[in-house]
């Protein structure tokens, strides 16, 4: 599925100590389900819940978050939507500094269904346009703007300029 990979390609970008340790990335669906739309060319949709499990991760779980919510902002924006949660989370605190962090994501992903001569043939569908009305982020900054000038416990987080996909 199409989200899973971005998703994996964002984390990776966004979090050093996860491109230095990618073995400590664990991703994998639960309930998941494929939903017919009962339409002329087959079309359908997934549904699933994403968990995402940090393992022995050292980092503030608050750096996490942000990377998480900058993509789900554009993949999955209705969880943006008045009361709705971005995600569920359980963290179990090691003795060395280090936790692991689950974070569980309820997806879902369109796939579209041309019928051709030679067959059907499936592709992802994108996300709708996002709830916001601009391409920018948070008050109209881009998005290496924020990550450089975001403070955490006056702490200065890393420059994660590679989330925009620069």
């Amino acid at each position: 599925m199409l989200k899973i990979n971005l998703l994996r390609d964002a984390l990776m970008k966004a979090m050093p100590e996860l491109k230095a340790a990618p073995k400590n990335l664990i991703m994998w669906v639960d309930r998941g389900k494929a939903q017919s739309r009962d339409t002329d060319d087959l079309s359908f949709a997934f549904e699933f819940q994403l968990n995402v499990l940090l393992v022995e991760f050292a980092g503030d779980i608050a750096d996490f978050a942000l990377a998480m919510l900058i993509w789900l902002r554009t993949n999955q924006p209705n969880v943006f939507a008045m009361g709705a949660d971005a995600f569920d989370f359980d963290v179990d605190i090691l003795d060395n500094g280090k936790a692991d962090v689950q974070i569980r994501l309820q997806l879902r992903q369109s796939v579209e269904v041309a019928i051709t001569p030679q067959g059907a043939k499936a592709s992802y569908l994108p996300e709708p346009a996002p709830i916001f009305p601009d391409d920018l982020p948070f008050g109209g900054l881009d998005a290496a703007t924020i990550l450089t000038s975001i403070t955490v416990n006056d702490e200065d987080l890393p420059p994660w300029s590679a989330v925009d996909g620069g």
